[in-house]
């Protein structure tokens, strides 16, 4: 059994029926062979922020999004004080001449270290942190 955490585009694109998600990885996320899916708060906090900012188009409740998360058995997992120990040591990395200082970000990653999830992200700055650990798998 593997363990993948679902990254923030991800979950968008699970709940808006998004067609950039790969059908092979939705047809396993929606039906799981004997795979664990989780994400976090933190993914669930930056949707509703991103939601109330205007730049992703969801008109669904945080309840909405709750309900087809549950109904994949998609956990929601609490960031462990694990993740909280990792991320003091990754440093801020400066990636295409921008420091990578994006909060959630980083405590995603710190997270999926800690407790060796594979994420599943189509965010292009997640590779760089491969040499701190990170498994990722490319959306």
């Amino acid at each position: 059994m593997s363990r993948y955490f679902l990254d923030t585009h991800i979950v968008i694109w699970l709940v808006t029926n998004e067609t950039k998600l790969d059908d092979d990885l939705r047809f396993d996320i929606e039906y799981p062979s004997g795979n664990q899916y989780v994400t976090s708060e933190f993914v669930l906090l930056e949707i509703m922020h991103l939601k109330q900012l205007g730049k992703i188009n969801f008109t669904g409740s945080a309840e909405d999004i709750l309900r087809v998360l549950s109904s994949m058995n998609i956990s929601v997992d609490m960031i462990t004080s694990d993740a909280f120990r990792v991320l003091d040591g990754i440093p801020i990395l400066t990636i295409k001449k921008d420091r990578h200082t994006d909060m959630i970000d980083r405590i995603i990653i710190a997270n999926c270290i800690a407790n060796k999830y594979t994420l599943i992200s189509h965010d292009s700055k997640f590779p760089h942190y491969r040499k701190y650990g990170l498994k990722l798998l490319e959306a």
